[in-house]
């Protein structure tokens, strides 16, 4: 259980990580202020810096949104389920060719 602890926490730091630096990258892009921002989404400034701050997890969903609202994003929250299990199975004789020749155009694509 403490495994799982530490990889949500994780997890949690990063996705607020990200929304964060995004949040702060428009709010120093339209020159507006914390004071102006907490104006315009009805909340008060200290709200909008546990927002703007990467690592604090204490602000909920709804000021995030109002937040990303009023810097011109919209925010979407997405769930995809977890792989539990990865079984290994033997390739069909007559697929072997074509998995080689799709590993092989694999590898000459350029990387990201």
């Amino acid at each position: 259980m403490r495994m799982l602890e530490d990889s949500s926490t994780r997890e949690v730091l990063a996705i607020k990580r990200q929304i964060s630096r995004s949040l702060r990258s428009r709010l120093k892009q339209k020159g507006a202020t914390v004071a102006s921002l907490a104006r315009d989404t009805g909340t008060s400034r200290t709200a909008i810096r546990r927002v703007l701050d990467d690592q604090n997890t204490s602000i909920t969903l709804h000021t995030i949104v109002r937040t990303a609202n009023s810097l011109g994003y919209r925010l979407r929250l997405t769930m995809e389920p977890t792989i539990e299990k990865v079984e290994r199975f033997a390739t069909p004789k007559k697929v072997e060719p074509l998995m080689h020749e799709l590993g092989r155009a694999l590898d000459r694509l350029p990387a990201r």
